[in-house]
Order: C-alpha cells, then sequence, then structure tokens
C-alpha cells in the first residue's frame, strides 16, 4: 500500500498476481466497467497502482480479512519509516553487568534495545513535525496521543517491547530517557537486595566461613549455626535451601577449604593443555608405579600374598615409549638411578650410543640428592608441582598398562581405592587363587615382559622420528658422564705408580693408565675409580673432592716375545712411544724455558753474586763459571759473556741432557 496524488493506493500485480483475492479476468472486466480506477498505468520497473476505495466492497473485506486494514498499517509506517537500528544500544545493553557480576537474560537484552530504537524513532519523528510546522510559522505539534497510538499498533512479534501506551506514561518515559539514556530503561527490581535475608558482607562472609569450613558441614548445620547469629544479630532467618543457593553462589571461594588446595588446582583452578613432543629425546618424564600385580614372600617360616613391586619409568611421551625402568620393592633414589641408566643404555642400544635427553621431568622425591643426576641426564630439569599429577603424563600410562596388560593376569589386585567396587577383582577369588600367586622374581619377569612387549609395540615409530630429527638437537652422552653418574665404586682410593693404576675390581686385578699428560701431574693424589660392572676396559679416577677427573683406559699387554706379536700389538707400542716422547718434549721445553727465566733473573739482578756463587746455578748450558766471571767483569763484560754463551749454544747442543735416556 502506498499513497499516490493524496490517495491509498494499492499495486495491481499485489492484488491480481499475490494475494489470488482477484484473478487477472475479473480484474480486466472490472477495469473495463470502471469499477476500479487505475491511477498509474504499469511500465518497466513501475507497477500500476488502483485507488483502494474504487475496489469493490466484496473484494475490501476479503483483503481486511486476510491482510488487516491498509489505513491503520499505512498509519503504521509513518513510525516505521523513522526506525533505524542503534548499534550502541545493542552494545551497552549486551555487554551491561549487573551487581551479582550476571548479564541481562537474551531476551531483556531484545525488549530493553527494542525500547530503545522506538523511543530513538520518536525522537526523530517529533523532530521532523516540529521542523515542519516552524518553516511554516506553526506552533510545535502536541503528539503524544498519536505517538501512543502508533506504538500500540506496533506487533510484539516484530517489535517485543514494554513502553506505555498511555500518552502521559510514554511522555515520562521518553523523558527520562532523553535525560538517563540507556540506564533508564534498565528496571530497578534487577538483583534487588531489599527483600533478601542475607543483604550484606557480613552475612554474606558468615556463610562463607560456615560453607567453607574443612569439616565440610551439611546445609542443615549451617542452617543451624548460621540462625543461633542470626538470633543475637537480629538478622532474618534462612532456610537450609537458601543455603544450598548460596553453596552453589561461593563454590569457588569455599572449594579449598571444603577439599583441599591440591583438589583446588586440580579441578577449579584453570588447567595448561600441551601437546606432544615432536621427536624422541626431546623431553622425558619418570615416576614410580606400585604394579598391581601380587606376588607372595615368605619370611621367617610366614607366607604373605598381599605382595607388590614397585616399578620406576621413564617414558618418552612422543609416542609413550618406556626408554627406561626398573624394579623393586619400593622407591628409592637408588631404583631411580637404575632407571635412567636403563634408560642412557637402551638409547645405545637403540641409536649406537648413549644420549641424553633436552628435557626431564621428575617429582619432588630425594629431589636434592638426585638433583645432580638429573641435571647430568638433561639440559632442562623440571620437576613438577608438588601433588599436580596431571603435569606428568606418565600416571595415565600407567593406568592404561595396569588395564591393557595386569588385568588380565590372575594375580591382578584391581585399580586403587577411589575406583567403584563393580570394576574390583573377587576378593574370594583372589583368596583360593593364593597359593599360585608367583614369587617375586616371577613377578619380576612378568612385569618385565610388559614392558618389553611395549617397546616393540611402539619401536618402529620410534625409530621413524628418531631419524627424521636432525643432528643439531641430538645429544650424546660422554663415557666419563656415563660413569660420573652411573658408575660403580670399589670403595678404596688408588694412587698412580710406574706401571699405572692399579686396582681390584671383583676380585680380578687390573691395569689402567691415562693418555692424558696431566694426570701424571698428579701422582701423588689418591683417585676413587668408577666403573661399569659390564664393560671394565675404561674407567673414571676422580679425586676426592670430585674436582679433577680422568679417563683411564685398561693397559695393553704386550708379548715379551717378537714370535708371539699378534695384528694390533705394534700399534699400540707405537702409541705408547709416542706418547712418552711428546711427555720428554714438553718436559724440556719447560726445562729450558725455567733455566732461561733464572738466567735472566740474575743477569739483571748485580746483587744477587753472592747467591750465584754459593749455589753453584748453573745456566741453560750447564755453565756456573761464565756466569760467576761476568758478574765480577761487571757491566762492561756482559756482551762479550752474552756472545760467548751464544757461541757454546750452537756447539754444544748435542751436551743437553738426555732426559729420554734418564726415563
Amino acid at each position: 500500500m502506498e499513497y499516490f496524488n493524496n490517495t491509498l493506493c494499492v499495486q495491481a500485480g499485489w492484488l491480481v498476481n499475490e494475494t489470488g483475492i482477484l484473478s487477472t479476468t475479473n480484474y480486466d472486466a472490472l477495469v473495463q466497467r470502471k469499477q476500479i480506477n487505475v491511477l498509474r498505468r504499469g511500465c518497466l520497473n513501475t507497477p500500476a497502482l488502483v485507488a483502494y476505495d474504487s475496489i469493490p466492497e466484496r473484494f475490501r473485506k476479503l483483503i481486511a480479512e486476510k491482510y488487516g486494514d491498509p489505513r491503520k498499517a499505512i498509519t503504521i509506517n509513518l513510525l516505521q519509516d523513522k526506525i533505524e537500528a542503534d548499534p550502541k544500544a545493542n552494545e551497552y545493553f549486551s555487554e551491561y553487568m549487573l551487581p551479582n557480576k550476571h548479564h541481562l537474560p537474551a531476551k531483556v537484552q531484545i525488549e530493553y534495545y527494542t525500547n530503545a530504537i522506538l523511543l530513538n524513532a520518536c525522537q526523530r519523528m517529533i523532530s521532523d513535525r516540529k521542523a515542519f510546522r516552524r518553516s511554516r510559522g506553526g506552533n510545535a505539534p502536541r503528539m503524544w496521543d498519536e505517538l501512543a497510538r502508533l506504538i500500540e499498533d506496533l506487533t510484539s512479534a516484530t517489535y517485543p517491547h514494554t513502553l506505555p501506551t498511555h500518552p502521559r506514561r510514554l511522555e515520562d518515559r521518553y523523558k527520562r530517557y532523553q535525560a538517563e539514556g540507556y540506564q533508564s530503561l534498565i528496571h530497578k527490581n534487577f538483583c534487588n537486595k531489599s527483600a533478601a535475608k542475607v543483604n550484606d558482607d557480613i552475612k554474606e562472609s558468615m556463610l562463607t566461613e560456615l560453607i567453607g569450613d574443612p569439616r565440610n558441614l551439611d546445609n542443615e548445620q549451617i542452617r543451624s549455626l548460621y540462625n543461633i547469629i542470626a538470633t543475637k544479630m537480629d538478622w532474618k532467618q534462612i532456610t537450609a535451601s537458601a543455603v544450598g543457593v548460596w553453596r552453589d553462589k561461593l563454590d569457588i571461594v569455599t572449594h579449598p577449604g571444603r577439599r583441599g588446595g591440591t583438589d583446588f588446582m586440580n579441578n577449579k583452578a584453570m588447567q595448561v593443555k600441551r601437546s606432544k613432543p615432536t621427536s624422541p629425546l626431546f623431553y622425558w618424564t619418570m615416576d614410580g608405579w606400585d604394579a598391581e600385580l601380587l606376588f607372595q614372600k615368605n619370611e621367617n617360616g610366614r607366607t604373605t600374598y598381599h605382595n607388590r613391586l614397585t616399578v620406576v619409568v621413564v617414558l618418552d611421551p612422543c609416542v609413550n615409549y618406556p626408554v627406561g625402568f626398573a624394579i623393586g620393592t619400593h622407591e628409592t633414589p637408588e631404583l631411580i638411578k637404575a632407571a635412567l641408566r636403563n634408560a642412557v643404555n637402551h638409547t645405545a642400544e637403540l641409536f649406537g650410543q648413549r644420549y641424553r635427553t633436552h628435557q626431564l621431568q621428575s617429582d619432588h622425591y630425594a629431589i636434592k640428592a638426585l638433583t645432580p643426576l638429573y641435571e647430568g641426564m638433561a639440559e632442562k630439569v623440571t620437576p613438577a608441582r608438588v601433588k599436580n599429577a596431571k603435569t606428568k603424563v606418565v600416571e595415565p600410562y600407567f593406568h592404561r598398562i595396569n588395564k591393557k596388560y595386569c588385568q588380565l593376569m590372575p594375580n591382578w589386585s584391581g585399580f586403587g581405592i577411589t575406583s567403584k567396587k563393580e570394576s574390583q577383582p573377587n576378593v574370594d577369588f583372589l583368596n583360593k587363587y593364593r597359593h599360585n600367586f608367583p614369587t617375586q622374581e616371577e613377578c619380576t619377569d612378568q612385569i618385565a615382559r610388559i614392558i618389553e612387549l611395549e617397546r616393540q609395540e611402539k619401536l618402529n615409530r620410534y625409530m621413524e622420528l628418531w631419524a627424521n630429527t636432525s643432528d643439531e638437537h641430538k645429544l650424546p652422552l660422554s663415557w666419563s658422564q656415563y660413569l660420573l653418574h652411573f658408575g660403580a665404586e670399589t670403595g678404596y682410593l688408588n694412587m698412580l705408580q710406574g706401571n699405572g693404576l692399579l686396582m681390584t675390581i671383583e676380585g680380578i686385578k687390573h691395569d689402567y693408565d691415562c693418555y692424558d699428560p696431566r694426570f701424571r701431574d698428579y701422582a701423588s693424589t689418591r683417585w676413587a675409580v668408577k666403573y661399569d660392572p659390564t664393560d671394565t676396559r675404561k674407567v673414571l679416577a676422580i679425586n676426592e673432592d670430585g674436582t679433577l677427573r680422568f679417563e683411564l683406559e685398561e693397559k695393553y699387554i704386550q708379548p715379551m716375545a717378537l714370535q708371539d706379536r699378534k695384528p694390533g700389538d705394534y700399534k699400540q707400542l707405537e702409541r705408547v712411544r709416542d706418547f712418552n716422547n711428546v711427555l720428554v718434549e714438553s718436559i724440556t721445553e719447560k726445562r729450558k724455558a725455567t733455566a732461561t727465566a733464572i738466567g735472566e733473573l740474575f743477569e739483571n739482578n748485580m746483587a744477587l753474586n753472592d747467591t750465584l756463587t754459593k749455589l753453584i746455578l748453573v745456566d741453560s748450558k750447564g755453565q756456573h763459571k761464565n756466569e760467576r766471571n761476568a758478574n765480577r767483569l761487571g757491566e762492561a763484560a756482559v756482551t762479550t759473556r752474552k756472545k760467548i754463551a751464544s757461541h757454546r749454544f750452537e756447539d754444544q747442543e748435542d751436551e743437553e741432557i738426555d732426559l729420554y735416556g734418564m726415563l
């Protein structure tokens, strides 16, 4: 519907094609009989318009029944044309925060936004009317009756507003909106505490302390205690259901008191989500696991059947590969050390040499004693926060191992004590079967087989990832570092002798020596020796305070008879001779340097004449009289003596001390 030449019209196409009230034949017949007045002929992009009042009454009734009164609809359009979107109002109501820290409900946000854009439309309509009247010298119009009727005619489905339809009330709402803005549209009953029984900080604090009490009082107990205080303070009494509402509202504040700080950090605080390492040896995590496999043990004529073994596992989370493990009766620093030793030795089995990891995660058990070992095994040591089990992926790994392997064995002891009773083994069966439980050694074999099955299952993928790891990200573990952390000791201290360092390992005598010339500078030092029981060809010598370390090799045994020589004997002999030649050369150079320094000292200090005579110190050529005579001749004879000394040095090179022969 629209006005054309101040006449209410409808489009002919709408009347015939869309509504179906008139057929094309009826329409053409009515136009020919001039029962329908066509005010505008149709052409390209311009629809034909017919006067609404010229349409026969029977058809106008059908239009009104089906689509409503066109006159009223066209009146509503006068306000609808003024309605515009208001992004600021939308943002204001969307972000508005109530006193209880809640946002407005979505339905209420739509209601307040609709009220705002309708009041904005009223403002535009009033402004346009005022401007039109003033342009013609008239007074400002009084139009609240009309605006109230227009707003009342708006359907709630299209514009779900709650504006008043009484002209005076609508005007008051409009004026308050103009003065206070969007805030005036928010109902003041939201979070109204006037009728609340817990309506101030003191009462809320009292409930917080009662709900957060570590004794975990129930709602009825809290109600009773609160009302005792409320009676004395002249507060309103509360019910147990009200306590339940406040318990839910104060859950985050009271949780640490009710459940403890550890439970709070694990279940209420924000958690970190992490991805697995992309390559082997980027990250290792380790922990002890009381394997859920029972074994029988006989002590002092009494057999017990509740015994379980402890397994320390070093896990590489890139594919959850158990790179190291050790099995014992309980977790100890020695068991942890054995698991790490197994891990580095297993890397040698897989990759051809021992490697360290970039990062090692552990718990805080014996952390001070084990920190040097951890730092030797990894570039970075990152202990898990105390009682924060979620950071250690090795713990859920133990659960999977328990379910995948242990649960299938007849000596399985079940899940943890917090598990449901339905998932635990039949205790009656365990009691009947207990005499068939394995021994400690057999149970150890059970666990070792489980670890080996895990390794076999994941080995191919583990090796594939290692092959794709660049060399710069691989950290070899040297032999000396391996022995320093994992080597066994004899318990005795040894000193270097002429034929090397002599010691006895597990009843067998060994001779060790070092090809580092510095080792012979400490002939009087007492050495503790670390060794690998599986390979005693190399050992590590450490002094008592740990400041000196040398790698020693077991001495090669040369045959006395040339006829007994075998391949490699001569090469080892030459190695010893080359070492001695270098040693002699270094000693000779050192003695030359010291003799020259002393000669210059006496040459430049005439006051040392008596000292020179008394001590009979020779120069670098083994001469003493030249030095003494030069001092007697005085300063004038110094130049002559230098020439003589230089000449004698050239002539007497073969007279140097034969240090090699002395050795």
